[in-house]
């Protein structure tokens, strides 16, 4: 089956591709919380779009503020979004938000930035996810 001049073929699997990856996100966060206001509870949640409600590990919690002074702490964004992006056949990982990627070079070390984004390949989330395993969320993104 040619899609070649079919528009609609190709709306409907535009739209398909977009509701998945909509499906998969689910686990994502409703908002932002502050790292600072998180350390102020005994057991920190982040609300899901899917209505779930996650628990933050303090020690993450307190590694992330030990890399933060006390001006960074008030508006530091949790969770950290990892954005999973398939790019012509190859995926990378970006990092978007210039705070998450602040802390990310500054903790682990790596500084390839394009635009102001950091970009990670996929085998060095690895080493972000073993050390924030619930204050770090994996989305994904398809771009052409």
């Amino acid at each position: 089956m040619s899609l070649n001049g079919n528009k609609n073929e190709v709306d409907k699997i535009d739209i398909a591709i977009t509701t998945l990856i909509s499906a998969v996100n689910k686990h994502l966060p409703r908002n932002s919380r502050y790292l600072l206001d998180m350390l102020k509870e005994e057991y920190p949640t982040i609300k899901a779009k899917d209505g779930n409600e996650y628990i933050i590990e303090r020690k993450e919690l307190e590694f992330i503020a030990s890399y933060l002074n006390d001006d960074e702490l008030k508006d530091f964004p949790i969770p950290i979004l990892l954005e999973m992006c398939d790019i012509g056949g190859k995926t990378l990982v970006y990092i978007r938000n210039k705070k998450h990627a602040d802390f990310i070079k500054r903790a682990f070390g790596f500084d390839r930035f394009v635009n102001g984004v950091l970009v990670l390949e996929t085998y060095e989330m690895g080493k972000i996810r073993r050390k924030l395993k619930t204050a770090t969320q994996v989305m994904f993104n398809v771009l052409e």
